[in-house]
């Protein structure tokens, strides 16, 4: 058939390594795909010095200026596809039915006799150009792409493009951002042809009892089910204020894909077997898994025992390894130098949240604050601009004594709304043993030790990190919540090495007359001494509103408190205005403070 020596190569513009053509026929109601993949033993044979360099390379390099090819001394030109010649190659077939299933696929050597190379952006053109010479296979190819994709997600394989921002998941379920020029249907019809070539031929090396080096994936052992992950997905393209999160998340819980001669099924893919056989320019086992096929298509003895294949895996997989820790390093130590750099500008106010988070990490290791730095982690507490992983990061890491001031203010800041401190403390867990927590690490005791008339509960809290243990002290409160809240603030003081903010709510009973209640001391914080008469059962329907005003750049907000004084005080109201949410609530919590203290003093006097 004369198709079967056709093919379009669709690469970036300054591709000069092209390891694979395409050319999609129908098939009846179905399509018929060829790839052509470069014969790369031809010219770099098992044993050769090409060979053993490639062997040591792994696989090709890419620079920002050119590329160090896994294939040397002009084999990488030797062995490319190209136009205007007749080239050997490996040809995968593989047949499809309207709904995308394959029933048939071959593997066998080939001739690429009519090649045409196009950028992504002129094959996305040709899909869309009828008049295009290649539009009728590139349009074959695109309905075949888009039919695949929909499968691939319907069946909860980790498949998406987002084109218009510029992102897509690989192969192992993490997130790249594209460049510009792959932006288009040209760079999908690419990724999803080559995905169906490599899975065919994983299936046909498997029903041909053929081994070869597969693509083995897995994820996380706490890792959610896969269409969790496709909702974080689908959710960051509408919005793109989540993508940070979502490609942590990813990078948290996919692990590296390996190679080996024995199949385990590949996550991300959601498949039974993969392989990697397109790219034999660019990647050795590709070029292995060529030899094997080779072998098999040729009913010739096979280049490599089961043996030799395993180790070669091994081989790969250990070098694969060590070239990602190697870059990851170096990338940390180029962003430790930019930290350090912008921590020495000291131009904190004008910092975006992931600078200052990223300063800030660093400010914290050394003995005492930067001159400016304690001043903005107050001024962006007040405004709500500082997340509470970084109140963290302060209370946690910043261990010397010249940190305490600012410490004991981010300590005042947990305690006006003591929850926090539960969630404080899983970001310390998860920050000691470096991945998610379970009930494992953080344990918690509520009993309750009241009565129904008067229900009190004690709470206590243990952190059990590896042979590292932290208790805290238990506390007592008229709620579970209340009490679980106070013994992780408790914990979280003696943790942060400040003063314990914590308290049991007071012994009377929550319809106590007030004249029978103490104070609250004089120097507790307005936010926590009104939360404490709210815990006593002096005020009850505590509840803190707020209204904003001025200019986006100097907003002024009005912050209302209002409760019931019990029993039958009637209601009280407190209101404070600022130029924070934060400050607004404390001077509304004064206020309120002052009227339940006089109040309590005229009804004891």
């Amino acid at each position: 058939m004369a198709d079967e020596k056709r093919g379009v190569m669709i690469d970036g513009p300054d591709t000069v390594d092209r390891d694979d053509a395409i050319w999609v026929d129908r098939d009846g109601g179905g399509w018929r795909l060829t790839v052509h993949i470069a014969d790369v033993d031809a010219v770099a044979p098992l044993g050769s010095g090409l060979d053993e360099a490639a062997r040591r390379k792994v696989t090709t390099r890419y620079l920002p200026d050119g590329h160090i090819p896994m294939i040397a001394d002009g084999g990488e030109a030797r062995a490319t596809l190209r136009e205007g010649a007749e080239v050997p190659s490996c040809r995968v077939t593989v047949r499809f039915d309207a709904h995308g299933v394959a029933f048939a696929s071959a593997v066998a050597r080939g001739t690429l006799a009519e090649g045409k190379a196009l950028t992504y952006p002129q094959a996305a053109a040709a899909v869309r150009e009828r008049r295009d010479p290649l539009h009728e296979t590139l349009s074959h190819a695109h309905d075949l792409a888009r039919t695949l994709l929909a499968r691939r997600r319907a069946a909860g394989a980790l498949a998406f493009y987002d084109l218009r921002q510029g992102f897509a998941t690989t192969e192992e379920g993490n997130l790249v951002r594209l460049g510009g020029v792959q932006r288009n249907a040209g760079y999908v019809i690419v990724q999803e042809l080559m995905i169906a070539a490599n899975e065919a031929v994983a299936g046909w090396a498997a029903e041909h009892d053929v081994p070869i080096l597969f693509r083995n994936h897995r994820a996380a052992a706490v890792a959610p089910p896969r269409d969790e992950l496709l909702e974080d997905l689908t959710a960051m393209a509408a919005s793109s204020g989540n993508r940070d999160l979502v490609e942590k998340r990813l990078a948290m819980l996919m692990r590296p894909a390996t190679y080996a001669p024995t199949v385990t099924g590949h996550y991300a893919l959601n498949l039974p077997a993969y392989t990697h056989a397109t790219s034999p320019l660019r990647r050795y086992p590709d070029l292995v898994t060529q030899r094997m096929l080779f072998a098999a298509a040729d009913g010739v003895a096979p280049p490599y025992g089961f043996e030799e294949l395993a180790a070669l895996g091994e081989e790969v997989n250990a070098a694969i390894r060590e070239r990602r820790l190697r870059t990851a390093e170096r990338y940390r130590a180029e962003a430790r130098k930019e930290t350090r750099r912008q921590l020495d500008t000291a131009a904190y106010a004008a910092m975006d949240a992931e600078t200052f988070r990223k300063i800030l990490k660093l400010a914290v290791t050394e003995a005492a604050p930067r001159e400016g730095v304690a001043e903005e982690i107050v001024r962006r507490l007040d405004v709500g601009h500082l997340p509470l992983r970084e109140v963290c990061h302060v209370l946690f890491d910043a261990g010397g004594e010249a940190w305490r001031p600012v410490r004991e203010r981010l300590g005042d800041w947990l305690a006006e709304e003591p929850s926090r401190a539960v969630t404080g403390l899983s970001v310390f867990a998860q920050d000691r043993i470096g991945g998610p927590i379970s009930e494992s690490h953080v344990r918690w005791d509520v009993s309750p030790t009241g009565t129904a008339q008067a229900p009190r509960f004690t709470a206590r809290v243990s952190l059990r990190l590896g042979e590292e243990r932290h208790d805290s002290p238990a506390r007592t409160a008229t709620s579970k919540k209340d009490a679980r809240s106070q013994a992780a603030l408790a914990l979280v003081s003696r943790l942060a090495g400040i003063g314990d903010r914590s308290a049991d709510a007071a012994a009377e009973e929550p319809q106590a007359q007030p004249g029978r209640t103490r104070l609250v001391p004089a120097d507790r914080h307005p936010v926590m001494a009104v939360n404490e008469y709210a815990q006593l059962g002096v005020l009850t329907g505590l509840r803190f509103t707020y209204e904003r005003d001025g200019s986006p750049h100097e907003p002024v907000f009005t912050c209302t408190v209002s409760a019931v004084l019990s029993p039958g005080g009637g209601e009280l109201t407190g209101t404070g205005t600022a130029g924070s949410k934060q400050a607004a609530k404390t001077e509304a919590a004064a206020d309120m403070r002052a009227k339940v203290d006089a109040t309590l003093s005229v009804t004891s006097g």
